[in-house]
């Protein structure tokens, strides 16, 4: 796990060299440093997620929050005045709902959309259009297999997965543990034992 998610990183440790990430943790453009690249929260208590990196992406944003006009307000790259920026930030989307603000940018090539809870995302009319997420056999909403390929299709998994402690008896007994040494792990709190898994 240690070497595949230091490989996933490649383009943060890219990065490090090129001034992207060279200041301290949350002042850098990528990670939160930039207040046009964050998240801020609605006023109904929900959050918008702000990625509006490039220059064009960034004008649709100001234009979006009513920006625009606002001559003293502070160019995107300038640093020492993303506080401030953020602080305009927080307070505009503090004005509306989400369902305000995604209306406002729907449509629009700013890098603004809503971050949706779990049970919100397969609703969604980009998830629902891609049929992205599935409902399996027992009813359960879950994502698709991914990537997508046209000539070997990925196929959903039939098998559900296993309910918390469903197999600790037999995976136990595999590994040489006695009946009681179980039932005393179980007393301790140790493991847990599901319905269908019995002694």
């Amino acid at each position: 796990m240690l070497e595949g998610s230091a490989y996933v990183g490649s383009f943060l440790w890219a990065t490090k060299d090129v001034g992207l990430l060279s200041q301290p943790r949350g002042t850098n453009l990528l990670d939160g440093g930039a207040p046009f690249y964050d998240t801020y929260e609605t006023s109904d208590g929900k959050y918008m997620a702000v990625g509006a990196l490039e220059p064009q992406f960034y004008q649709e944003l100001i234009q979006g929050l009513g920006l625009a006009d606002d001559a003293d307000f502070p160019s995107q790259m300038s640093r020492d005045e993303w506080p401030v920026m953020r602080e305009k930030f927080t307070q505009i989307f503090a004005t509306k709902t989400r369902a305000e603000w995604t209306e406002i940018f729907d449509g629009k090539d700013a890098c603004v959309t809503p971050v949706l809870t779990l049970w919100e995302a397969p609703d969604h009319p980009h998830n629902k259009e891609r049929q992205y997420f599935l409902e399996t056999e027992r009813g359960v909403i879950e994502p698709g297999p991914a990537p997508r390929l046209t000539r070997t299709p990925a196929l959903p998994s039939s098998t559900a997965q296993p309910g918390i402690g469903q197999d600790s008896v037999e995976v136990l007994k595999e590994a040489g543990y006695s009946e009681t040494e179980i039932t005393e792990l179980n007393a301790i709190g140790a493991i847990e034992i599901g319905d269908s898994s019995k002694l």
